[in-house]
């Protein structure tokens, strides 16, 4: 037999990114059909200003979890251009990520009933939802930079500043399932958008020179 042989290119490379990119587009398309205006039957039955707030709610829901899934997309293509193998381990990673992805319609809806009288449970099982996107968003980029050998392909710093970005936000919504229940809703996008100046501490934790002292 001789050498040992290579990981095998289980899976088509460009199929699993347009699966992908489809179901990515699939989610982020139903989150739109969720949206309509109040009606007339909505506005007798609950009140002008009930029905208007419910309206208000789901696209602030909307803009919330259209954005979130934007940046786990974009994501997902700073991750995939690095892979030359599409091994079952990672393919399989990348389904279960699709898998809570593909959620994020039902769990926005959630999300927007939380802020008319919703329980805080509502929050917390959005928080869950975009944990379990996170979690495989995460897992995926540290098979990618073993797999790839991108510590010796790209750098050290670029390596691991791969990873800390999948980490940053999945840290940031796994907080926000304890902290459903202690913090208003409203709060709960303020919460969410600490993942920016922590994605910023970790590039500058990534990235910070390192000074090498004086020669003896």
């Amino acid at each position: 037999m001789g050498e040992g042989k290579a990981p095998r290119d289980v899976f088509p490379h460009d199929r699993v990114v347009f699966f992908s990119d489809a179901v990515f587009a699939i989610a982020i398309t139903l989150l739109a059909i969720e949206l309509h205006l109040p009606d007339a039957e909505s506005i007798e039955r609950v009140g002008a200003n009930a029905a208007w707030s419910e309206t208000t709610a789901l696209f602030i829901a909307y803009a919330i979890s259209f954005l979130v899934l934007a940046l786990f997309w974009t994501g997902h293509m700073q991750t995939w251009k690095h892979v030359t193998r599409a091994t079952s381990g990672l393919v399989w990673c990348s389904v279960l990520q699709l898998m809570f992805v593909a959620l994020m319609p039902f769990a926005t809806r959630v999300y927007s009933e939380a802020f008319h009288g919703g329980s805080r449970g509502s929050f917390a099982f959005y928080s869950l939802v975009l944990a379990g996107v996170s979690l495989f968003s995460w897992l995926s980029r540290r098979m990618v930079v073993r797999q790839e050998n991108l510590r010796e392909r790209l750098g050290k710093e670029q390596a691991s500043w791969l990873v800390w970005r999948g980490l940053v936000p999945l840290l940031v919504f796994a907080a926000g399932i304890p902290l459903a229940f202690v913090l208003p809703v409203w709060l709960g996008g303020f919460v969410f958008a600490m993942i920016f100046p922590l994605t910023l501490l970790a590039k500058w934790l990534c990235f910070r020179p390192t000074s090498a002292g004086p020669a003896a």
